[in-house]
């Protein structure tokens, strides 16, 4: 039941951002981006939670108002787990930077990604170590901070593909700080 109510929600809120940042379609020159993610890996950090997240992100233009730290592009997005776990719903800036161009077309490139950002989250923010709550992670809060990085590809104007690595904490902020960590891949469309 509790996940049910979890994808209603994220998906009415991420559609309603997508429905405005689609309406303002040409003059955002904005980016859809979907993703899946192993939730809580266990390659960096310790795995407690199961599941896969389904990730979904709506990107604006370039902010050139923010050109003094590189006009970086605000994000808002939300990752739904699969196992019924910890949700997401997140927002930040994110900065993209081409390194390698031309590499098999004349129009595509390599690139490394940086964000940095808040998220909510529907976790436990104790968890006092029963049995019935030793799959889940204490995030001490549901208010966290979010970074992460992306490596990815660029197939031309319109098309990205990237693996990305994120982290959510509440910086020792909270007694109880696990984190959370995630690596995927996603795709990404401008509009």
């Amino acid at each position: 039941m509790r996940f049910r109510r979890s994808i209603r929600h994220a998906a009415a809120t991420f559609a309603a951002a997508l429905c405005v940042s689609v309406g303002a379609g040409s003059a955002l020159g904005g980016e859809v981006r979907f993703g899946l993610y192993q939730h809580d890996t266990g390659i960096v950090g310790t795995h407690k939670e199961a599941g896969i997240d389904y990730v979904g992100e709506v990107l604006s233009e370039p902010l050139d108002f923010l050109s003094l730290i590189g006009s970086p592009r605000f994000m808002f997005g939300g990752a739904l787990n699969s196992a019924g776990k910890t949700d997401q719903v997140y927002a930040g800036l994110t900065k993209e930077w081409d390194f390698v161009h031309s590499v098999f077309a004349r129009q595509d490139a390599f690139f490394l990604e940086g964000t940095i950002g808040g998220d909510w989250n529907d976790g436990k923010r104790d968890v006092l170590g029963t049995p019935a709550q030793a799959s889940w992670k204490s995030h001490g809060s549901h208010y966290l901070f979010r970074i992460g990085t992306d490596f990815g590809y660029r197939f031309n104007r319109k098309w990205t593909m990237a693996a990305s690595f994120f982290h959510i904490s509440n910086a020792g902020l909270a007694d109880r700080n696990e984190g959370m960590n995630e690596i995927g891949l996603r795709v990404g469309m401008e509009f």
